[in-house]
């Protein structure tokens, strides 16, 4: 008597030791039922289903790596002003806000250039491991879309340096700040930190970590190596 083993109550694992260990020219039927089961989209095992949600968690678990990007271009933006400093012949100080409105203002336009030019990767994502994909099919970005996802920064960016320089001006003319100079940096400032508090929340709030600006440029930040194992 032909002992007949079910063969769709076996796990993902169990199918794979089938097909490699089964005799096909002995047993063709059983063969074909455990390859028939295997590719079968609606009879994906348990534990198959854990391994593919395991991958999309690790995929997406971005929040270190982008942090220690931003660190790694941070520093490499240290250099940068240096080395700028020595070039133009100004004197490199921290305190300086105009300065530093300048360097956010770079900083802005050097991540996007960076990720629509060179595969969604800053120096320091190339680093960590982290890249930033088109959300709907996870291909690579253009220039445009990375131009939308850092369009908030520029903006505030650039609005920081006008209200520095109109402050200066201010100052300098009549020794006081106008009542539209004061409300407009009160509120560009209450508006600055809401905007830096959302990107924080969204990215905590939602499965695969897209910040807000990420939201507006529609794209998600993946780790490479897992991205690899996925398409796999």
């Amino acid at each position: 008597m032909d002992y007949q083993l079910n063969f769709s109550e076996f796990t993902y694992d169990e199918l794979l030791d089938a097909e490699k260990h089964i005799d096909k020219d002995a047993y063709p039927e059983r063969y074909e039922t455990v390859i028939k089961l295997l590719n079968d989209p609606n009879h994906l095992p348990v534990s198959k289903n854990q391994e593919v949600e395991k991958i999309e968690v690790s995929k997406y678990s971005t929040f270190w790596p982008r942090f220690w990007a931003a660190f790694v271009d941070g520093l490499i933006f240290m250099v940068i002003l240096y080395v700028e400093s020595l070039l133009f012949g100004f004197e490199y100080n921290q305190q300086d806000k105009l300065l530093q409105a300048f360097n956010g203002l770079q900083l802005a336009l050097y991540s996007m250039f960076m990720h629509g030019l060179c595969g969604g990767q800053t120096f320091g994502k190339m680093a960590l491991g982290v890249k930033v994909l088109n959300h709907s099919d996870e291909l690579d970005i253009d220039l445009k879309q990375a131009l939308r996802r850092e369009s908030v920064n520029l903006v505030i960016n650039i609005l920081s340096i006008f209200f520095i320089v109109a402050i200066a001006s201010s100052l300098e003319v009549s020794g006081t700040l106008s009542s539209f100079i004061t409300y407009g940096v009160i509120v560009f400032g209450v508006l600055a930190m809401v905007w830096a508090i959302s990107e924080f929340v969204t990215m905590l709030f939602n499965d695969k970590r897209r910040a807000l600006h990420d939201f507006i440029g529609r794209t998600v930040v993946v780790r490479t190596q897992q991205e690899t194992m996925y398409q796999n």
